[in-house]
């Protein structure tokens, strides 16, 4: 028998939902996207997502409309906030998902409004909350971590949604792929494997391996008879350089490529040779092999066996205090966990997958 408030929320007919902040968090956010898609239908579905994400879903089958909360322009500060709420007051919601953990996320749903609000109980925000979770935790108290995308299918199991399936994906336009043909064949990117090299990653530096270290896999790539293309952010031009200066080879960077056409161009590669990061999880969503220099950061947040092609590259280090990799952003001592990781283990590995 279903509960009375599990069946008010499950019969809601106008439903909001907070995506993750982080790209890599978005795309693994989408098997839940489409787990509510299937039960409530996309008519009934608006997501609020940062402007970054909003060109990644574009196209996409789960929500009808995506609002771009922009809190470093035109949603930033108190003013900007109320802005906001008023424009999710002015909707109507009867239900919103939250999957932020963050008490600023639930406090913006409370100030708009919207009439129910699910969400994991963290960070002293059970009380703007109607339904929702526990995290995991052991015997000690210790949070327990989890495939992140997993973490998100958990929430929704508090609320009895139908079961779905744990596969990330993303929409593909025929106009991106267009846009990315044009892209590959102006930049020279035809007439070999395309290896795709992430360098950069928003964590902090500790996710890094050394530029010098890629530089060589790639050279040794691009003599074999690849085609080599840079993956940098806008705030990532300082690693893209690092590369380069070390490679002594003009590589192409995807400066000035717009989100969509990167799906594209993504879903053209034969390898993603990457850090633990966005662009590891737009690769896994596209079904692409990726090779994955890991340090810091610890495997059971990211790891999807059944899903992902590829490897990922770790080495085991007596730094950390736990068990497990340190999750710091920079790190204090020699940063061993990345300088343990040889240019001959991952070139080896990206022959494998390539």
């Amino acid at each position: 028998m279903i509960a009375p408030m599990v069946r008010e929320l499950l019969d809601s007919r106008n439903v909001v939902v907070r995506a993750p902040n982080a790209l890599g968090d978005l795309v693994m956010a989408t098997p839940a996207f489409a787990r509510l898609a299937a039960h409530f239908g996309p008519e009934r579905l608006t997501l609020v997502c940062l402007p970054i994400g909003v060109p990644l879903l574009e196209g996409n089958a789960w929500f009808h409309e995506i609002l771009a909360y922009d809190r470093k322009g035109a949603h930033r500060g108190l003013l900007g906030g109320s802005r906001f709420a008023t424009e999710l007051r002015r909707r109507k919601f009867d239900l919103g998902i939250i999957f932020p953990n963050s008490f600023s996320s639930a406090w913006q749903f409370m100030q708009g409004r919207v009439k129910r609000r699910v969400g994991y109980f963290k960070d002293g925000r059970r009380f703007l909350l109607h339904a929702g979770r526990e995290r995991n935790h052991d015997a000690a108290g210790k949070f327990v971590p989890k495939y992140t995308g997993q973490y998100f299918m958990d929430l929704l199991d508090a609320i009895g949604l139908p079961p779905g399936e744990l596969v990330p994906s993303l929409p593909v336009s025929d106009a991106d792929r267009a846009a990315a043909a044009r892209f590959l064949d102006d930049k020279g990117l035809t007439g070999g494997p395309l290896v795709i090299c992430a360098p950069g990653g928003a964590f902090g530096p500790s996710k890094l391996w050394p530029f010098e270290r890629y530089a060589a896999v790639l050279n040794a790539l691009v003599d074999e008879g690849a085609k080599v293309l840079l993956s940098i952010a806008p705030n990532e031009q300082a690693e893209g350089a690092g590369v380069l200066k070390a490679a002594e080879r003009d590589y192409p960077t995807v400066a000035g490529l717009g989100l969509g056409a990167l799906k594209g161009v993504y879903e053209r590669a034969a390898l993603v040779l990457t850090n633990d990061t966005g662009p590891r999880h737009i690769a896994v969503a596209l079904g692409r092999p990726v090779v994955c220099v890991m340090g810091p950061n610890d495997p059971r947040y990211t790891a999807l066996p059944e899903v992902e092609r590829g490897e990922v590259i770790r080495e085991p280090v007596d730094c950390s205090p736990y068990s497990w990799p340190c999750q710091l952003k920079e790190c204090p001592i020699d940063h061993r966990c990345m300088q343990a990781i040889t240019i001959e283990r991952v070139l080896a590995a990206c022959r494998r997958h390539l």
